[in-house]
């Protein structure tokens, strides 16, 4: 079953080795901004049918990187874009499922309020998942009756 919030800890299990020195953020946005902060925000989704038996939830996950200056936010920001277009598949956490990606775009850098810089990524993953099915008990014996025939064979 998809679950929101193991797929924000799945994305910052999936970028962290490439981001060791960053704080994480996990779907909260501070009030005052900290270089080297990483936030990650579900920014929302839609779900539609693909068959009778699955649909897809298309979902966008907001990344905020805050930087010292506009050529730090680049810095950090350009591997998790080449990540994000080299891998398909975003493993999560706990399961044999992924997220599949979709697309990934990167705002310009911008210097906010409390003067420290900020870029924005933009990431489009999707998911399929199962309808609940109507279980029905197993057939446990199976008998075959067959009428009885007589052949006659004249010479």
């Amino acid at each position: 079953m998809a679950d929101i919030k193991n797929e924000i800890q799945s994305l910052r299990d999936f970028v962290a080795p490439m981001m060791p020195t960053v704080a994480f953020k996990l779907q909260f946005m501070p009030t005052e901004f900290r270089a080297e902060d990483l936030i990650i925000q579900y920014k929302g989704g839609v779900s539609e049918t693909e068959t009778g038996y699955h649909y897809r939830h298309d979902r966008t996950y907001q990344f905020v990187y805050i930087g010292i200056s506009e050529l730090d936010c680049l810095t950090k920001a350009q591997p998790l874009e080449r990540l994000f277009n080299n891998e398909m598949v975003i493993p999560l956490k706990g399961t044999t499922r992924y997220l599949r990606i979709e697309s990934f775009s990167l705002s310009e850098p911008f210097k906010t309020e409390s003067g420290v810089f900020a870029i924005i990524g933009m990431l489009e993953v999707n998911l399929r998942e199962a309808r609940g099915q109507i279980t029905y008990p197993k057939v446990e014996h199976v008998g075959v009756t067959t009428p009885q025939l007589t052949i006659e064979i004249k010479k």
